[in-house]
């Protein structure tokens, strides 16, 4: 979203700020995912990952209510009926399949991996284990903590999935179309690790010791 608000302010749309101001403040409640998500004083974007990636065509100077309107009514349009029941049929809602397909869209660099990827993430969460992704811990230091004021850190442990115990309280950017199917219709593996090499391999690992040995092939460090 600081992406986002900082290329429209770039072009002459509308200020960053107003535009992340409108985010925070604004009702959009009339829109139905947006409707449906519940008070968390843990979040600290409300509509991260509720901008659809897409292309857009915005009015210079443009109100930035309507700006993000704009945005909100693709979500509403490419979040289908069929999503939404899927999610149900998962246990989980709309809001936690943004937050994991956020995570798989940063984590995962090639759309055929994906749904290995979330794979391992729904298997982590069944089995009550913490998600540890490094992306998350990202998002915290880049995009979280430069963009508030006070204490900078407050967020950290809702949000640095080596800290929290599941999902983190939102959504760490906008996920496309690829990520979202991930989450909503993973592979079937026994998977609970995964990582990939300098040319794009992907390793995956059903224990720890099967990890460690894939690091040593990857030539990637495992902690």
């Amino acid at each position: 979203m600081i992406q986002i608000a900082k290329r429209l302010e770039a072009n002459g749309v509308c200020k960053a700020a107003d535009f992340i101001d409108m985010t925070q403040t604004y009702d959009f409640s009339y829109y139905s995912l947006v409707g449906a998500l519940s008070q968390n004083a843990n979040r600290c974007f409300r509509l991260e990952g509720y901008l659809y990636p897409a292309t857009y065509e915005f009015y210079k100077n443009e109100k930035p209510q309507d700006a993000v309107g704009r945005f909100l009514r693709v979500s509403e349009s490419r979040i289908t009926a069929d999503d939404r029941a899927r999610a149900q049929e998962l246990g989980m809602s709309v809001d936690q399949i943004l937050t994991l397909a956020s995570i798989i869209e940063k984590e995962c660099g090639s759309a055929a991996e994906m749904k290995n990827v979330s794979s391992v993430f729904h298997n982590r969460l069944d089995a009550g284990m913490k998600l540890q992704s490094d992306a998350t811990i990202y998002y915290c230091e880049v995009y979280i903590e430069p963009n508030i004021t006070g204490n900078t850190e407050r967020f950290n442990a809702y949000y640095n999935t080596y800290k929290c115990a599941a999902l983190p309280s939102g959504p760490i950017c906008n996920p496309g179309r690829n990520a979202i199917q991930a989450a909503l219709y993973p592979a079937d593996t026994p998977y609970y690790y995964f990582l990939s090499d300098a040319n794009g391999k992907y390793y995956y690992a059903e224990t720890y010791a099967q990890h460690q040995q894939n690091g040593k092939e990857a030539g990637v460090e495992v902690e």
